[in-house]
């Protein structure tokens, strides 16, 4: 994927662990900067990180990531929060497989902790277009909710609901989500515990969809057997073994076999192919059930194969 330089303006604290990163784009302009659509930001070799974009210029210059650092990650965030005024980087994207849609439904967002970072956006085009919604914030305590300042800079009012375990509780993301008018649309972005409740609070409700995305891979992506299996590629007929070892996304880049990858956990859709013939073993966290249902493609760096072989549109 191209990548434009990109020098880092200002970083500035949003909460304990949290940092804004305003990044101007110094070789043209992004296109496609919308609510919900995220970045790759190459931080090092083989070190590269997707961030959602909660605030960006409209020339397409300027864009802004929020970034909670993670000690105990895989030093994405550490680097991130690394990085001095006047840094340069190369960033990717965008990339949005997390789009508000379009219509006149009532919507509701639900946000918990950094997943609030894509909602933001979400929430400052629905003021925009002036439709009906309202957000659920989720944090462990007022101090830690990061976004909660760029969320009440919108204006949203009584729309608006900051909810802190440390005084609140639990959410009744059930009785949320029963108060909604029939039709609407729900977005959430946090946790997988957050994001199982949501869908298991919605799973009985008529006339609603859930639209989700996932800021660190799921539970069980690594579950399962990992039998042994082959690839064909297409365009050439080449047979490649997987081995129970390794992943398609390790098979391709020592065969020399150009694919596009970033996260390598499932996240992201950076190495999504379209798959010809076999049967996918999902164990990605960003293709929907009725997408994977449809067996026409999958993430390589993580999705394995149920059949003896699968033939990729490489």
């Amino acid at each position: 994927m191209d990548t434009k330089t990109a020098r880092l303006l200002r970083k500035t604290d949003l909460s304990e662990d949290t940092r804004d990163f305003a990044f101007e784009i110094l070789d043209g302009r992004f296109s496609g900067l919308e609510p919900g659509a995220h970045v790759d930001i190459h931080l090092g070799a083989d070190l590269v990180r997707q961030y959602s974009i909660w605030s960006w210029s409209q020339d397409g210059r300027q864009i802004n990531v929020a970034v909670k650092r993670e000690d105990a990650g895989r030093g994405g965030s550490r680097a991130m929060h690394e990085l001095e005024t006047g840094a340069t980087v190369e960033i990717g994207g965008p990339r949005n497989h997390f789009k508000l849609q379009p219509g006149e439904c009532y919507v509701t967002l639900i946000a918990g902790g950094i997943g609030a970072t894509p909602l933001v956006g979400m929430a400052r085009e629905l003021v925009n277009s002036r439709r009906e919604f309202q957000i659920y914030y989720l944090a462990r305590s007022r101090h830690l909710a990061a976004m909660d300042k760029a969320f009440r800079a919108l204006g949203l009012g009584d729309r608006y609901h900051l909810h802190c375990d440390d005084t609140d509780g639990q959410l009744d993301l059930a009785s949320v989500l029963q108060s909604m008018p029939i039709g609407s649309d729900v977005y959430a972005c946090g946790p997988e515990p957050m994001l199982n409740a949501v869908l298991d609070a919605g799973s009985a409700m008529r006339g609603r969809t859930i639209h989700f995305e996932r800021f660190a891979a799921a539970a069980d992506a690594d579950l399962g057997a990992k039998d042994s299996f082959e690839i064909e590629i297409q365009s050439t007929g080449q047979i490649l073994p997987v081995q129970s070892d390794e992943s398609i996304l390790d098979v391709l880049k020592a065969n020399g076999i150009p694919v596009d990858f970033g996260c390598s956990e499932g996240l992201c859709g950076s190495c999504i192919v379209d798959v010809i013939d076999g049967e996918v073993d999902h164990r990605d966290g960003i293709l929907t059930p009725d997408e994977q249902a449809t067996n026409s493609y999958m993430c390589t760096c993580v999705s394995r194969a149920k059949s003896a072989r699968l033939v990729l549109n490489l």
